[in-house]
């Protein structure tokens, strides 16, 4: 059984004959196992840095909470994973204690490690995650200093020093090496501040450390000419001929995986709602089943702007985004709040990287990402004559209440106002023309392929 863990589902857990296990969808690993007896453990059932797998009990419910139970889960499964069987978790140092930059990424790095790739070790437990090689390279000359003897102008300083350690090819500076460091630094020492996305209680690390704020700090690639930060890559005819009908479910068997079956792969058919709706990768990973109004045809989206706040979002989908979704196993599943692209236990979508390279392989076509398919789309309904505006409200770039005196609890009236009001509404009307142009494409290519 899959579902997430709460307080709520252990408690009213069933009690049968047999033992049986609960496994969480938030944290791979954590499992709640009841007894026939009615005792509830939790329990860490992971694979370590060998691949076999590891059962490690976790303590016992209620005396131990949900909330601390998963992030002892946390903690074991990456040791396990990237430090060996007696790898002990940093947890923070008493109050009082100098940490130095260096002690400060040895502390964040298993951390942030759990949810982000760039952090955990690339070649077995004694490597360097790429992000924090990058940050030790640029910032090298801080790496021994008190993190709150560090300011915005010693920053600033190695920002723009910095040489790189390998050649260029062709290149006339290392600005984009630069980039990446302030950019992976920014979180540590907003981690360590507790600031910014870290500021709720309990969200950032044990004793705050008055870290400089790299938000304060410039980025010299913004004037590097050499450095393109505006993308034009946008697909060919070709290319979607080519892509669009792998985006199957269950996976197409050009894009089968050896170690994952076609029914429990989601991630062709996720790229494909992208295509569709012209979605970001967060909004569709995040999406489940509760979010999407079936009667008013309204996906209500947690919408995170390039430098803003999240915010809810209303899409009113077209007739073949909605047919998708209902193709799906999970729209007859009880459970609403289960993700409608899920991985293969069930959690949130991440390994899209994984999915691109088997798109990639089987199409050939290269170099395109799935933020160059948002551009694609919008391309296309530009030259179908839609309105600026339309496109923008479909890519959800600004929120058009933000420009009002309407109250915010207006959105939440707008599903009702699909289903009563009689016209169309633009977004669908050109979300429905962008999938006629989808198909357009394809069997036009079919076509002349054959003439």
């Amino acid at each position: 059984m899959k579902k997430e863990i709460t307080d709520r589902t252990a408690r009213n857990a069933e009690i049968r004959a047999k033992r049986y296990h609960i496994k969480d969808t938030k944290v791979e690993g954590f499992t709640l196992r009841v007894m026939p007896s009615g005792t509830k453990t939790m329990a860490a059932m992971v694979r370590n840095h060998q691949g076999k797998m590891i059962t490690k009990t976790i303590g016992r419910y209620p005396e131990m909470s949900i909330k601390e139970g998963r992030e002892r889960c946390r903690k074991i499964a990456y040791g396990l994973k990237y430090g060996g069987d007696d790898f002990k978790m940093p947890v923070g140092v008493e109050k009082g204690d100098i940490t130095e930059l260096k002690q400060l990424l040895d502390e964040v790095q298993p951390i942030f490690a759990v949810s982000k790739k760039g952090w955990r070790p690339r070649g077995g437990p004694n490597s360097k995650p790429n992000m924090r090689s990058t940050i030790e390279r640029v910032f090298a000359s801080l790496l021994d200093k008190p993190v709150s003897e560090i300011s915005e102008t010693d920053l600033a300083a190695c920002a723009n020093t910095y040489k790189a350690m390998r050649p260029l090819t062709g290149k006339t500076s290392a600005n984009g090496q630069v980039s990446r460091a302030i950019a992976y630094l920014n979180p540590v020492f907003d981690w360590a501040a507790g600031r910014g996305q870290f500021a709720a209680i309990g969200a950032g690390r044990l004793q705050k450390i008055d870290a400089p704020n790299v938000h304060l700090v410039h980025d010299p690639s913004h004037d590097d000419p050499s450095i393109k930060g505006i993308r034009e890559r946008v697909l060919s005819e070709m290319e979607l001929s080519k892509v669009l009908p792998l985006l199957t479910y269950p996976a197409h068997t050009r894009l089968r995986r050896r170690n994952l079956l076609p029914e429990k792969d989601f991630g062709p058919i996720a790229m494909k709602f992208i295509f569709l709706t012209l979605a970001r990768v967060s909004e569709v990973s995040n999406a489940r089943w509760c979010d999407v109004d079936f009667r008013s045809g309204v996906w209500t989206r947690m919408v995170k702007a390039k430098g803003g706040a999240s915010r809810r979002d209303d899409l009113p989908l077209s007739r073949a985004a909605l047919e998708l979704l209902k193709s799906l196993p999970g729209y007859t599943c009880s459970d609403r709040e289960s993700y409608i692209f899920p991985n293969r236990n069930g959690g949130k979508l991440s390994n899209w990287a994984r999915t691109s390279e088997a798109i990639f392989q089987a199409s050939g076509t290269r170099s395109w990402t799935r933020h160059d398919v948002r551009r694609t789309g919008s391309t296309l309904l530009l030259e179908l004559e839609t309105p600026i505006e339309t496109i923008d409200a479909i890519l959800a770039h600004s929120d058009p209440l933000a420009k009002t005196k309407a109250s915010g609890s207006a959105k939440h009236y707008l599903s009702a106002v699909r289903v009563l009001k009689s016209s169309e509404d633009k977004r669908v009307v050109a979300l429905t023309l962008l999938a006629e142009a989808y198909d357009y494409i394809v069997s036009g290519t079919e076509q002349r392929k054959f003439a």
